[in-house]
């Protein structure tokens, strides 16, 4: 009775304990087209995407510690072994075919899709 009453407060410890989110980290994009290093971070609780560094040889951006930061997504959600930006500041949250999804590939491969007019363009990010 002892034995049992112990592994079930062990399971409840563990079954609340905070999940784990696989996107963390620093990621490069592999792009052809521009050069871009943007790190996925927990914040207050939610997932959130801020761009590093940015060059696509007209513009170019680089954080710096103390400045505001420049977020690309501000709430990911996990759905259906997706990542879907519930509120990404571009999109209208009420049609989901236009929102941000992360797709983890392998453990340092993301594939991430993103909507312009409506038309899906796929990029990879590979973990830094």
């Amino acid at each position: 009775m002892r034995k049992a009453f112990l592994l079930g407060i062990i399971m409840a410890v563990i079954s609340c304990a905070k999940k784990e989110v696989p996107l963390i980290g620093i990621w490069e994009v592999d792009s052809k087209f521009y050069k871009a290093t943007c790190e996925i971070l927990e914040e207050k609780n939610e997932v959130k995407g801020v761009v590093l560094y940015y060059n696509d040889d007209t513009t170019v951006y680089k954080y710096e510690e103390g400045q505001p930061k420049n977020y690309f997504f501000n709430n990911l959600k996990e759905k259906n072994d997706l990542f879907v930006d519930a509120l990404a500041g571009a999109t209208n949250t009420k049609n989901s075919e236009n929102n941000i999804t992360l797709n983890l590939l392998s453990k340092d491969t993301l594939e991430v899709t993103s909507y312009i007019l409506h038309k899906p363009l796929k990029e990879i990010w590979i973990r830094n």
